[in-house]
């Protein structure tokens, strides 16, 4: 070989190794990438598997914590409060009471009317079912125990403005007014040990609150007045009836 010759080799082979090279990246690379592209591949399941997994965890957590805040509702204990408020006796303004002239109903047999000293400037007018128990001369001047909050109406055409409470057997064969002791003043209200509240102005008939709460009205083996076993106290002493164990209406 001359020199002209080594010199022609050594740029054919130098061209060579730049082919090889060049022809030898391409793979590299390709298999690089694709080594990369596996890996994201093989990655990103597991990414979104954790991802759901996470997902589910919290959305666990604030069901349960949805359920565990149910119980924490005041709902049913207001309504029970508001029940116990509707039969309460101090929703009624219960008052001694003397009446002052008895008559009988001019209309009605089986009513009389009566004038009422409740302590008021004027007497109350009140119409009751006694005319069948008692005779006017019998209520004349005698105590007795009047709700005077109930709403005021005709009956028979005479008006009425109160209600006198009495004490009934159980065959109604036997009916009398409470009596107040002796020392209870004409206007002095009734209170009942342990029950506290303001009686309504006036009792709304829609809410039928007086029928609600008188079958919790009767008197103990003694003919003690009691509301739920709660005596009928007057400054002076309890109301009484000659009839024990009865309803009072």
């Amino acid at each position: 070989y001359n020199q002209d010759s080594i010199l022609i080799l050594n740029v054919i082979y130098e061209i060579w190794l730049q082919i090889a090279k060049a022809a030898a990246k391409p793979e590299v690379t390709s298999s690089a990438k694709g080594t990369v592209q596996n890996t994201k591949i093989a990655d990103k399941p597991d990414t979104e598997k954790n991802a759901k997994k996470s997902d589910s965890v919290d959305a666990k957590k604030k069901a349960k914590g949805d359920k565990e805040a149910v119980p924490e509702k005041k709902a049913p204990e207001k309504e029970a409060s508001d029940k116990d408020k509707e039969l309460s006796v101090s929703l009624l303004n219960i008052q001694v009471g003397l009446i002052r002239k008895a008559w009988k109903h001019p209309s009605a047999d089986s009513l009389l009317v009566e004038e009422i000293d409740v302590g008021e400037a004027k007497v109350r007018q009140v119409v009751s079912g006694l005319a069948k128990y008692c005779s006017p001369e019998d209520l004349t001047n005698r105590r007795v125990v009047l709700i005077t909050n109930v709403k005021p109406g005709k009956l028979r055409d005479v008006m009425s403005e109160g209600l006198v409470l009495c004490a009934s057997n159980e065959d109604h064969t036997k009916v009398e007014p409470l009596l107040p002791p002796e020392g209870a003043k004409p206007g002095e209200c009734i209170s009942f040990s342990g029950i506290d509240g303001k009686p309504e102005d006036v009792l709304n008939p829609k809410k039928k609150q007086l029928e609600k709460i008188t079958p919790n009205l009767f008197t103990d083996e003694k003919g003690v007045a009691t509301f739920k076993g709660i005596p009928f106290m007057t400054s002076a002493g309890p109301c009484t009836s000659s009839i024990p164990k009865a309803s009072i209406k």
